[in-house]
């Protein structure tokens, strides 16, 4: 009879973690009714350091012309295989700290002006927590299956310390 406690406890558990893992992963963000969205990494952007440029939705060009009185020049932003755009733009060290304009021009598009912020300091240090995304490749069923393995194992060990308490 208590076995089959554990192992209901333990397959609830599976099912109970596995319920929200759909909803715990999401890769992409949805453009938000067709319009084009430019993010800036990092944010704020640093004086007189390189800032990624990704765009999303807006165009189908190959490249993208961007610029802002904040850079050192024009940045190209090329397609990538997921179809994003990205590019790397030079900030500049006389850029003064607050929000500036980016003037994005695709050829076969409509033009488009995004804002994004400069800071006043250089961050420092590393990332505080987690894996920094460095792992591409999860998906719901290897988070579910990974907490199944790890209910059964604690399954397994309160079964086996119970049966040794008995002895």
């Amino acid at each position: 009879m208590r076995v089959a406690r554990i192992l209901a406890t333990a397959a609830l558990s599976c099912l109970a973690l596995g319920a929200g893992v759909t909803t715990a992963h999401a890769d992409a963000r949805p453009v938000p009714s067709g319009q084009p969205v430019l993010t800036v990494s990092p944010s704020p952007a640093v004086r007189g350091a390189t800032a990624t440029l990704t765009l999303r939705g807006g165009c189908s060009a190959s490249t993208v012309s961007a610029s802002s009185n904040a850079f050192t020049g024009s940045v190209t932003l090329t397609r990538t295989t997921s179809g994003t755009y990205q590019g790397t733009a030079v900030i500049r060290s006389s850029a003064t700290a607050g929000t500036h304009t980016i003037s994005v021009s695709c050829p076969n598009g409509t033009p488009s002006s995004f804002t994004f912020s400069v800071g006043t300091t250089t961050p420092s240090g590393g990332t505080t927590g987690g894996l920094g995304g460095s792992i591409t490749d999860m998906d719901g069923t290897k988070v579910a299956t990974g907490a199944a393995l790890v209910t059964l194992a604690a399954a397994g060990g309160t079964l086996v310390l119970r049966r040794r308490a008995r002895s």
